[in-house]
C-alpha cells in the first residue's frame, strides 16, 4: 500500500467507499436467503469498503481488495479501536477458503443461509465500529 498527503480527493473518494459499503451491505442482506453465496462475497466485500474508506481518507491507495485482515491491521495502526473486530474479520476472511464455483480448499465447505447470515452480521458489526469512527472524527473528514 501506497501513501501520499491527505486531501480533499482522498477524503472524496473515503466518502465513495463508505457509500459502497453501505450499498453492499444493503446488498447482503437482500441475497442471505436465496443467495448464500453471493450474501457471504457481498457481506466480505461491504467491510473490505469500510475499511478501505478510513485508509483512503489518510492517503493510503493501491489498497488489497481481498482481505480484511490486512485491512484491519492498517487501520490499526491508524486508531487501536479497530483491533475489537478482528474476529469478525477472521470470519469474513474465512471466505477465502470458499468459492463460488464449489472448489473449496477443504472438503465439506460451503455457503449456507447460517453463514450468510453470521457473515453478514459481523459486516454490520464491522459497520458500528467504522461508523463510531466516522462519527467521532466527522470534523476531520465527513459525517456518516
Amino acid at each position: 500500500m501506497l501513501q501520499i498527503k491527505a486531501s480533499a480527493r482522498t477524503i472524496r473518494r473515503a466518502q465513495i467507499s463508505w457509500e459502497q459499503s453501505k450499498a453492499d451491505l444493503k446488498l447482503a442482506k437482500a441475497s442471505s436467503k436465496s443467495q448464500p453465496d453471493k450474501s457471504c462475497l457481498q457481506s466480505t466485500q461491504a467491510a473490505i469498503n469500510a475499511f478501505s474508506s478510513i485508509l483512503e481518507a489518510h492517503g493510503y491507495f493501491q489498497l488489497p481488495s481481498f482481505s480484511t485482515i490486512e485491512l484491519l491491521d492498517k487501520c490499526i495502526e491508524i486508531d487501536n479501536m479497530f483491533e475489537e473486530i478482528r474476529p469478525l474479520c477472521n470470519v469474513l476472511d474465512s471466505n477465502i477458503e470458499r468459492d463460488m464455483f464449489g472448489m473449496t480448499k477443504s472438503p465439506n465447505i460451503g455457503y449456507t443461509h447460517a453463514f450468510a447470515k453470521t457473515c453478514f452480521e459481523a459486516c454490520e458489526q464491522i459497520h458500528q465500529v467504522i461508523k463510531t469512527y466516522w462519527k467521532k472524527n466527522k470534523s476531520r473528514f465527513f459525517s456518516p
